[in-house]
């Protein structure tokens, strides 16, 4: 069984908590989506624990991080992560970043180059249509977040598993009872990244250098990345690989871990050579 440490670091106004497997071995940093928590990559984290040093992060008003009343644009989960970086020595590590945390780890990269080795994206938010998105559209968004958020956090764990179980029966025990946890943790400040008003994504993701694994599912089944949204990221990365899931939502490694595991793999021991 690998060991867990936890701990936090005070960055960019808040104090960020953090779990970490420690000992010399190649850094690898995991950003969790929106509403998740660090823990919620613990299946992945105990399987790589052999060969890396795993740091899973809890982001502002997430797990056990602070909810401070600002900090929540890209830039700040950004200037969150480098300065975790910077406190724990990590030199370069890999980022594993799923949706918001996808999100987060293309900033980072694309803003602190000299901190970053590569990225693994886990469906991230680059929307086909991103630039056409209102207002309105967007306020209506955050207000069905608002209203889940809350009745989340007046349900009990064990009701919590039951409801992931009837939306997600082939989804494992594990990842279950961790997706609970989060939901319970979640704060309301954590909607301050919902309601920024952003640029589309190219924006951003064209200035990342380092090498990149983009891990995409199936549109139909709820993932974001379209094939063509897929293609245009490729040709904006020198080096860059693709790896599609099939039959995968927005919840790739939650849907189909074995494969998303797989990838997630290769990738880091190509880069890290182990």
């Amino acid at each position: 069984m690998a060991r867990l440490f936890y701990g936090h670091v005070n960055t960019h106004g808040a104090k960020i908590h953090y779990y970490r497997t420690g000992d010399e071995k190649p850094p690898v940093v995991f950003l969790h989506g929106f509403s998740d928590n660090g823990l919620c990559w613990s299946r992945i984290a105990y399987l790589l624990e052999p060969f890396y040093d795993v740091i899973l992060v809890d982001a502002r008003a997430h797990g056990l991080s602070e909810a401070t009343e600002d900090g929540y644009t890209p830039q700040d989960r950004a200037a969150d992560v480098a300065g975790l970086i910077q406190h724990l020595h990590l030199g370069t590590p890999h980022l594993v970043g799923h949706s918001m945390g996808a999100d987060t780890a293309v900033f980072t990269a694309a803003m602190y180059s000299n901190l970053v080795g590569g990225l693994i994206l886990e469906d991230p938010p680059f929307w086909k249509d991103e630039g056409k998105e209102t207002n309105e559209s967007r306020l209506h968004r955050a207000e069905r977040f608002h209203r889940q958020i809350l009745e989340q956090r007046e349900k009990s764990l064990d009701e919590l598993i039951e409801i992931g179980k009837r939306e997600h029966p082939d989804w494992d025990q594990a990842d279950l009872f961790q997706w609970g946890k989060a939901k319970q943790q979640v704060r309301i400040q954590a909607l301050k990244s919902v309601n920024e008003h952003r640029e589309p994504w190219q924006f951003y993701a064209r200035e990342v250098k380092c090498p990149v694994l983009l891990i995409t599912g199936d549109p139909a089944r709820g993932a974001i990345v379209t094939p063509e949204v897929a293609e245009e990221a490729g040709k904006m990365w020198r080096k860059s690989e693709h790896v599609q899931i099939p039959g995968a939502g927005h919840n790739i490694r939650r849907d189909n871990f074995e494969m998303f595991y797989q990838a997630v793999k290769q990738f880091l021991r190509k880069q890290t050579k182990w």
